[in-house]
């Protein structure tokens, strides 16, 4: 059986098991309402959840990696770094960070991405802040230290709002 989603000129989506195209399901793209956010309303909604993803190169190839976080006074996304990461390639790199939340039986809810400049931090105070109120660690595998994102580009969309 092959579901694939394929979508019409008219925002449909279509998923079929045949290769004729016989249709098991169709529903509109945007049937649920979907809204898209300010840049301070997806950075509220980031604020609701601590697990999103980032996305960044590794050996020149595309990653993403599941990770805990949180946001700073000043809307900076805060990732903890296992010890097993090469921090210092990420430091001055652009990354993207997305985070969302969805009710598998409603499909309502919301996601959150941000682009922009990742920086390392070193400042031990800052560093000793966060071990002790930051982020939670990922499995609780030990860190290596903090990466902060300056969100340069905030998009959201909420659903079946």
């Amino acid at each position: 059986m092959n579901l694939r989603p394929q979508y019409s000129e008219v925002g449909t989506v279509v998923c079929s098991d045949t290769p004729d195209g016989d249709v098991l399901e169709a529903r509109s793209a945007d049937g649920h309402g979907a809204e898209e956010c300010t840049r301070e309303q997806s950075l509220d909604l980031l604020r609701q959840t601590a697990i999103g993803r980032l996305i960044h190169t590794d050996d020149a190839l595309p990653a993403v990696t599941p990770s805990c976080y949180t946001l700073d006074g000043l809307g900076e996304v805060v990732i903890p770094l296992p010890e097993s990461w090469r921090a210092d390639v990420m430091d001055g790199e652009v990354v993207g960070f997305q985070a969302d939340s969805f009710d598998k039986r409603t499909l309502r809810g919301w996601t959150v991405l941000i682009v922009g400049r990742s920086h390392l931090v070193t400042d031990p105070v800052t560093v000793a802040e966060l071990r002790h109120r930051g982020p939670l660690r990922w499995g609780h595998r030990p860190t290596r230290g903090y990466l902060t994102i300056h969100p340069e580009l905030v998009t959201g969309q909420r659903f079946g709002s």
